[in-house]
């Protein structure tokens, strides 16, 4: 079966791994050479790395799918020149054979099935909800030529940005006037053309050329707010905004206009204030180099924008020293003239061309008209007529100013609307906080008129008794009546019920009306509850007006009317009602519905409250009155001048027309004879010109890309001598990014030449087959059926190793000895006397860290284990009695105190144990090198050797000789006795007295003897019994039993598991073991020690197999131990098949490793392979840090054997190859059972481990100091766990000695680079030794890298991405040392999310440096930047009312600001990025003063964010399903739509620029087998998010019982059930199961 476009989509391809040669040809060697690494894998080597992405998950691991067209075949046989492409050493992953089908429980299996089911009988609507934006591609060869035929019948366009920049290039010349519909991006021209003109006047600045000063004007105050906010959100150079009411209020204005023009570039304003400076003299206007007219056509009679040219700018003499004009509009009529003259008028004053496409459909793009318009009749308005209340209160205050325009509006409001709207109007009037003011005016007025007291008083009352009259009037509950409202308010009214019906919710609209009050009113209307519409929230959007012009009496500020935008934005309103205020000029979102309330007057009314309605299906109406002649003839005048306008624009000169790259292409191409060709030698096929754009278009539309973002060619023309050039851009994702073509006459030629050369390239490059079809996919099966991502769930048996190599290190004689003391720092906690032992052995162990001992509740102490400096000399004759003595000491330990009797000799024994005559305090490291044997206790080593067991004669010893001493059972190994006194009172036949431990012996459990304290001290069975004979005449002792627990690492025990036990004795059945009691006390601890010492000498002996023995042994062992099954999943309550006494287990170190394991390969793939993009250096990483490479790697290394993933066991820690003479057998398990992603997950936390290891080693204790890191064994650690030459390097040094600064960064920095990182130095305190490297760190990919030679800031935001993430977690790792996993990841989260680092951006300017080419993102931005603004004022005010300082605001407002631009937040990791690479590389300076300066600031309080994870929407449903409604039985399942494949596998990269996603996969929520929701989105972890969304909206207005009855739920919480299984496949079915309800949404 051919590959699907989801299931292509979905597995993303990565581009080939290739070499270029010495003719920068690029050179194919699809060679897979396949060697065999163990019975079940094969190890791929080779040059291609060929592979298809789908799946990014947390610890950066992703799944490959096999294209179902291409077969290999995994069974492959070696040959000869597989094995020569070997030679490389180049190794890529192993290639498992295909999976078997796992086994799959019959209830998921059940809603799989359902689930397929639901999607096959709801197709047709799933579809519809696609939008049709998806291509059906199941034969991608069909689809080529598909893709063929559809660019055969189209031009060539594939974005606005042509004609976008084709003015701005214009604009830079000449005077212009751009004509260009609502929507089509004249603000992007208007700042590109600002800062080209900034740019140029650094440049003369720097010449020592006079200053000059740009001005954008505006027609409105609500415009030099929006204008100035955009600006200054896409200008990195200061700008500032001045209207009427900032400059009032100056003293001295010449003094603040100096300072003003000084200081910054540009001036958005008024026309006015521009108009008052020219006059005053306060600027010439040969000082401005730039006047930039918004909404142009207002340039006409005595209008400011026409006094200025007419006054000031026609004046200047020395026609080079006028400033640049551009004039900016949606059409150059704003009257009922004829087109023609009007835009001779206005080209004529503005001294400008004006400049047009020439088809405007290519617009058609971004802008999208209305798809239909609407005209819809009301009822006669009546003439004016006044309502009772009207007429009462005109009686009362009808004489004064204050209420003559209220007065009036109400008047015609009574019908226009209606009764009840006049009458409201009055009560909104006589407000209470409004009634004073108003007499106080009054009073205030009457007295500067010099009225009486009388006359004053008179007129209050009258003022007072109107505010009674309208508070006491009775209002009756409004409904559509005639009786109420008018004709064109009930019609209205319909026409938004019918607009909101059902999928309201998802509509914007805007009302247009012609006075405040109205918009005012109706919006109160529509609040009222009896007339509220279910799924609207209304507002009003007027402009600032003057105090009394509405009943608020107040003006309308810019901040309301941005905050009023915002929420329509958000969805918080979705139906506002708008004066002429939102026709042109603000930002406004997209609408569905527009309603002309009151008629426009003019055609750019007309045309600019239509192109507010641009999203798709959108309607356009007009709200005319019935039998009214000149509203009909209105909108039949404006259809006629639309018309008259177009072909106006149509008919004008062609050097007037905006052509694009495409315009009249047929002619040129016929024109030009001197055009390439080129033929394929072995097919014949044909390369022309024109065909060379369809060609290339077919060949990037056949581009891997993430489903969000929609692949094309850019073609970027510039004017150079003899006519103009193009250079031509491809994504990312191609092999071959930019080439330039041959200078033509004609654009449209320039453009085929530049898609002609880009062919040839990748002819050259096999890129394309010899019939010229794309072959980059085809390529990719080589490796397509390799898995990058491995599953938790499977695992595989292997050999565990359990000694370390150095015991192994046996046999034949020895000269020196190695001496190791182990001691307790709390020896009193053991409840007895003990001694020091020393730790003989034939190499130098290291310094292990201490680690507790548990003797009991609340009794525990450290373990030191400290090496001795020095060594013992044992090679001569002299010492053989020495080592006799250990080797006589070793063994009566081990058959003494644990019952093991063995036949070894010195040369057998791995290890010896010693006594020392020195305690616990004494500091055995501070010892001198000669004094080692000084440590020995060589009487006790003599005493031992001499005698096997203490003799005892009965009556004749001392009372000394019952003290202290360590008594053996000959015949029972579990029975050790420690000896107090001698008891005189007892006999041997006496009884037991109660409270003693029971004998475990049988004879006594089954009574056959009596239970005296002689038959107590015999274990002999009865038949051995019978044939011994024992004393009833001796003495009797009191004695402890021992306890036999071993595992004293374990400290989840109680005191009476190893408090010894009281018991009474006679000694004849037992042995006195010679060796002192002192000693035994500390011998009875060797099992855990020498356990935990093995422990750490096993992990060291796999540091040392990879070349990192230096790594700190407790680093380690911690990196090596797995103590369950389910170490790695961080989210679950409780840990399966848990090993007690392991201590850390390599959760955190994996944390710190796999952060540092990208950024070691990030920094080593930017380095080493600067040709490429951000997408394939996503690959290139992926390959290396997969954990299907660290897997295959491990398993190469045998690193599994080294894993610790079994607790202490009492029968393996004895030593490994002696003769067992008496005790138990110890059988030693040497298997486990490991998962696949344990073993990658332990790869990663041997990386943190090298890390964490300071350079000059340590005392064993780990320091929360940020000064210990060891980044060059960490490096070492990452070469050794990749092996990939991409990343060979063993220091940090090697990076930066391997990077080669590419040209553009050494270029010469023009003046405006130089200034920028002028003031970065100033503003972040890094200078930039190369500016271009600044620059590029904030050129969007969207701006065109000809203008300044520079590539787009992808690259550095690849690198800083990775450096930021280490200072985060290395921050986390640190300063919270017991936080588990599941919690620092939650935490990072916050530190690194997108929604922090862009209102980072903000906070620190960045947004004001990005060089961006596209209108969308340009609003975008500017809106985010607002919203910033807006919360961080809020957190300062609350701040200061919280009695703190202003900079002490809450650091977490950004939480619950909107998602960003994607641009803010990469450019904060593409500056950290650049500082690094201009730094040298160095970490210190570039990122960890980044992050201490401005990231750590946030949060010091890091409380503020616990709860952040969880507010993710899955992970919300989870919470309510578990415990709100206490179901299990519930499930969150993706499909693709049309491609059959997993919707979990999810894209690479999501770098979609903020444009909008095309709808994909669905994703359902099934509670007990049916689907309750479902949601159609662009992948699966948008899908996800709007599917537990809706269902959030269904659940929440339940109740526990409802639920439970709905949906038939009787669930028990505990059941198996709910979202909790990695995904599973069965044979013939594809199932995803998202575990959220452990909250793993994050």
């Amino acid at each position: 079966m051919p590959l699907s476009l989801g299931a292509l989509q979905a597995s993303l391809p990565l581009p080939v791994t290739h070499e270029v040669t010495s003719n920068d040809l690029i050179d194919i060697s699809p060679v897979v050479a396949v060697n065999p690494v163990n019975n079940n894998d094969h190890l791929v080597s080779g040059n291609s790395a060929l592979a298809a992405l789908s799946t990014l998950g947390e610890n950066g691991s992703a799944l490959l799918e096999m294209d179902n067209n291409m077969e290999v075949d995994n069974k492959m046989e070696i040959d000869d020149n597989d094995n020569d492409d070997d030679s490389d050493g180049i190794k890529r992953w192993i290639v498992n054979p295909p999976p078997k089908p796992r086994k799959i429980s019959e209830k998921k299996r059940a809603d799989t099935a359902a689930f397929e089911l639901w999607i096959e009988q709801n197709q047709q609507k799933l579809s519809r909800d696609l939008n049709k934006h998806l291509l059906n591609e199941n034969d991608q060869s069909g689809n080529r030529k598909v893709g063929v035929r559809t660019f055969e019948k189209k031009k060539i366009i594939t974005s606005p940005r042509d004609y976008q920049l084709e003015l701005y290039e214009r604009a830079k010349v000449q005077n212009t006037i751009a004509v260009l519909d609502t929507g089509s991006g004249k603000t992007l021209i208007a700042a590109l053309l600002l800062r080209w003109t900034i740019q140029t006047e650094l440049e003369h600045r720097a010449q020592g050329l006079p200053k000059r000063i740009a001005f954008f004007l505006v027609d409105k105050v609500a415009l030099v707010f929006q204008q100035h906010a955009v600006l200054i959100s896409n200008l990195d150079y200061p700008v500032e905004k001045l209207c009427g009411e900032i400059v009032d209020s100056v003293a001295a204005p010449k003094e603040f206009f100096d300072k003003t023009f000084s200081q910054n570039m540009a001036i958005v304003c008024t026309a006015e204030i521009l108009y008052s400076c020219l006059h005053h003299s306060y600027i010439r206007m040969d000082q401005i180099n730039l006047l930039v007219f918004d909404e142009a056509h207002h340039t006409k009679k005595s209008h400011p924008y026409a006094r200025i040219i007419k006054d000031f700018y026609v004046t200047v003499q020395d026609v080079d020293r006028r400033p640049r004009i551009l004039g900016m509009t949606a059409s150059p009529v704003d009257a009922e003239i004829d087109p023609k003259k009007a835009a001779a008028e206005l080209e004529t004053l503005l001294h400008s061309q004006i400049a047009t496409p020439a088809d405007p459909a290519a617009l058609q793009l971004t802008v999208v008209k209305p798809k239909k318009e609407t005209v819809v009749e009301y009822g006669t308005v009546p003439a004016g007529f006044e309502t009772p209340l009207h007429t009462a209160l005109k009686a009362l205050v009808d004489e004064h100013w204050l209420f003559r325009k209220p007065l009036a509006y109400t008047k015609s409001a009574a019908a226009e609307l209606g009764p009840w709207c006049a009458d409201r109007y009055w009560q909104l009037f006589f407000r209470e906080d409004e009634s004073i003011k108003l007499e106080a005016k009054t009073e205030r007025s009457l007295q500067w008129e010099r009225a009486s007291e009388d006359v004053v008083a008179k007129h209050t009352a009258q003022v007072r008794e109107a505010y009674r009259l309208a508070n006491h009037h009775v209002f009756a509950p409004p409904v559509l009546d005639e009786s109420m409202f008018s004709s064109k308010v009930i019609q209205l009214i319909k026409m938004l019920r019918d607009q909101f019906k059902g999928s309201g919710i998802n509509k914007r609209c805007i009302v247009f009306v012609d006075q405040r009050n109205t918009a005012h009113l109706l919006t109160d209307l529509l609040q009222q509850p009896s007339m509220k519409i279910p799924g609207v929230e209304v507002g009003a959007l007027v402009g600032g007006g003057k105090i009394g012009s509405g009943y608020d009496n107040h003006k309308v500020s810019f901040r309301d009317q941005v905050l009023t935008i915002l929420k329509f934005k958000r969805g918080e309103l979705n139906c506002i009602f708008a004066t002429s205020v939102a026709e042109e000029g603000l930002d406004i979102p997209d609408c569905n519905v527009i309603v002309r309330f009151d008629l426009y007057k003019t055609l750019i009314q007309y045309i600019q409250s239509r192109g507010r309605a641009r999203q798709e299906g959108s309607e356009y109406i007009h709200m005319i009155e019935r039998g009214n002649g000149l509203h009909r003839r209105k909108v039949a005048q404006n259809k006629v001048a639309e018309d008259a306008l177009r072909k106006f624009c149509e008919a004008m000169p062609e050097d007037r027309k905006l052509t694009g790259n495409n315009y009249n292409m047929d002619y040129f191409l016929r024109k030009e004879r001197n055009q390439k060709q080129y033929t394929v030698p072995e097919t014949g096929a044909k390369l022309n010109y024109k065909q060379s754009l369809i060609c290339l278009a077919n060949f990037v539309a056949s581009l891997p890309r993430p489903p969000e973002v929609a692949l094309q060619a850019e073609y970027i023309m510039e004017a150079v001598p003899g006519g103009y050039q193009c250079e031509v851009l491809l994504p990312s994702v191609s092999p071959v990014r930019s080439t330039m073509g041959i200078v033509y006459g004609s654009k449209a030629v320039a453009k085929c030449s530049a898609a002609f050369e880009m062919c040839l390239l990748l002819v050259k490059g096999k890129w394309l087959d010899q019939h010229l079809e794309p072959a980059f996919t085809k390529q990719l099966p080589a490796m397509r059926n390799a898995r990058l991502a491995i599953s938790s769930k499977k695992k595989g048996d292997y050999v565990m190793r359990t000694k370390p190599e150095v015991w192994a290190r046996v046999g034949g004689g020895f000269a020196e000895l190695f001496v190791m003391a182990v001691t307790l720092t709390g020896p009193g906690m053991l409840g007895r006397r003990s001694r020091p032992l020393l730790l003989l052995t034939r190499e130098r162990l290291p310094r292990l860290a201490k680690f507790k001992l548990f003797f009991g509740a609340e009794r525990s102490s450290r373990v030191s284990c400290v090496p001795v400096p020095g060594v013992i000399r044992v090679g001569g004759e002299d010492e053989k009695g020495f080592v006799d003595g250990l080797t006589t000491f070793t063994l009566r330990v081990f058959s003494d105190v644990f019952s093991k009797e063995y036949d070894a000799t010195a040369a057998e024994l791995p290890y010896f144990f010693a006594p020392t005559c020195k305690g616990h305090e004494f500091d055995f490291s501070a010892l001198g090198v000669e004094d080692v044997s000084s440590l020995v206790d060589y009487a006790t080593l003599e005493s031992i050797r001499a005698n096997e067991s203490s003799e005892y004669r009965f009556e004749e010893e001392p009372e000394e000789f019952f003290q202290d001493k360590f008594v053996t059972d000959p015949w029972d190994g579990a029975r050790k006795f420690f000896i107090h006194r001698r008891r005189h009172d007892l006999k041997p036949t006496d009884m037991v007295p109660e409270g003693v431990v029971p004998a475990r012996h049988r004879t006594w459990k089954m009574k056959l003897v009596a239970h005296d304290i002689k038959n107590y001290s015999i274990s002999l069975w009865t038949k051995a019994r019978g044939r011994s004979t024992f004393r009833d005449v001796q003495p009797v002792v009191e004695a402890y039993l021992m306890p036999i627990r071993r595992n004293l690492l374990d400290g989840n025990i109680g005191n009476e598991d190893l408090e010894p036990k009281l018991c009474y004795l006679i000694l004849e059945p037992l042995r006195i073991s010679p060796l002192p009691v002192e000693i035994v006390a500390m011998a009875y601890n060797l099992p855990a020690i020498i356990h935990r010492i093995e422990s750490n000498l096993i992990a060291l002996d796999c540091c040392r197999l990879l070349g990192l023995g230096d790594i700190r042994a407790d680093l380690a062992l911690e990196a090596f131990t797995k103590d369950s099954d389910n170490t790695d999943e961080h989210d679950v309550p409780e840990k399966i098949n848990f090993q007690a006494g392991m201590g850390k287990n390599y959760e955190r170190l994996e944390f710190l490793g796999d952060s540092f394991l990208k950024m070691a390969t990030s920094i080593s793939i930017y380095t080493l392979i600067p040709d490429k993009g951000e997408f394939e250096y996503h690959v290139e990483r992926m390959l290396l840090i997969c954990n299907r490479n660290l897997f295959n790697n491990a398993l190469e290394a045998k690193l599994e054997e080294y894993i610790r993933s079994k607790a202490f066991s009492r029968r393996t820690w004895y030593p490994e190859g002696l003769v067992l003479k008496k005790g138990k057998k110890t059988d030693v398990d040497a298997r486990h059972t490991l998962g696949d992603k344990s073993i990658a997950d332990v790869c990663e936390a041997v990386i943190g481990a090298a890390y964490l290891t300071p350079e000059k080693g340590g005392d064993g204790e780990l320091q929360d100091d940020r000064d210990i890191h060891n980044f060059n064994l960490a490096i070492r650690a990452v070469t050794a766990m990749v092996k990939d030459p991409k990343h060979a390097v063993h220091t940090w040094d090697q990076y930066y000695a391997a990077y080669e600064k590419p040209d553009w960064q050494i270029a010469p920095a023009n003046r405006t680079q130089i200034d920028m990182a002028d003031k970065f130095a100033q503003r972040m305190g890094y200078a930039f030794n190369h500016p271009r490297l600044l620059r590029c760190a904030f050129q969007h990919p969207t701006y065109p890298s000809i203008w300044e030679r520079l590539p787009s800031y992808q690259r550095l935001e690849f690198l800083g991405d990775a450096l930021l993430d280490m200072a985060c977690v290395d921050y986390l790792f640190r300063r919270y040392p017991g936080a588990d996993p599941q919690w620092l990841t939650e935490h990072k989260m916050a530190m690194v999310t997108n929604q922090f680092l862009g209102c980072l951006a903000v906070y620190l300017g960045f947004n004001r440096s990005i060089s961006v080419c596209s209108p969308q993102l340009q609003k975008e931005m500017a809106g985010y930047v607002a919203e910033v603004e807006e919360a961080l004022r809020v957190a300062k005010e609350e701040a200061v009312k919280a009695g703190k300082r202003e900079e002490e605001f809450a650091r977490d407002f950004w939480v619950n600001v909107s998602r960003p631009p994607k641009c803010l937040p990469d450019v904060v990791e593409a500056y950290i990025g650049a500082v690094f690479v201009d730094s040298g590389y160095d970490y210190e300076k570039a990122v960890q003063g980044f992050f201490d300066a401005h990231v750590r600031p946030w949060f010091d309080d890091m409380a503020l964010y616990d709860t952040f994870a969880n507010k993710h929407p899955v992970t919300i449903l989870g919470n309510l399903m578990q415990t709100g409604f206490r179901c299990r039985d519930w499930r969150l399942l993706v499909k693709e739509l049309g491609g059959g494949g997993d919707g979990e596998e999810e894209s690479l990269m999501d770098n979609n620029g903020g444009e909008e996603q095309e709808p994909q996969v669905v994703c359902a929520v099934l509670v007990h087998g049916v689907p309750l929701v479902h949601a159609v989105a662009a992948s699966s972890r948008y899908g996800k998010i709007a599917a537990a969304k809706k269902a959030m909206r269904v659940l929440e207005a339940m109740g526990f019982e409802e639920f439970r009855k709905a949906h038939g739920c009787c669930c028990v919480v505990g059941e198996e059930g709910g979202d909790g299984d990695d995904e599973e496949e069965v044979e013939g079915v594809k199932e995803l199961v998202v575990d959220e309800v452990h909250g793993s949404a994050i």
